[in-house]
């Protein structure tokens, strides 16, 4: 029925759908904690794009992702910022400018 590169292939592609759904995940926590961001400091919340992601072990798997928080303060210039996630988790915001 199956033979072994059949599995293989499966599993390969399995492990390629749950690394897109993590990393929709991250973006989706990453987003939301922005709109609250620029909410609270009266920003435009333009973009938040992936910038980067490392991926390790300590004891437990550990994954870091960076966003670039674009936003504009008075409708007109763009400006940038970052989000840092740990695991899921908001480690910290900022905006520069």
């Amino acid at each position: 029925m199956f033979d072994l590169t059949t599995v293989w292939l499966i599993m390969f592609f399995a492990c390629i759908v749950v690394v897109f759904l993590q990393f929709r995940k991250l973006a989706e926590i990453a987003e939301s904690a922005a709109k609250g961001y620029c909410e609270r400091y009266h920003l435009q919340l333009l973009s938040v794009p992936m910038q980067s992601w490392k991926v390790g072990f300590n004891k437990k798997l550990i994954i870091k992702a960076s966003f670039i928080l674009n936003y504009s303060g008075d409708g007109l210039s763009a400006k940038k910022g970052e989000i840092i996630l740990h695991n899921g988790k908001v480690e910290h915001i900022h905006h520069w400018g």
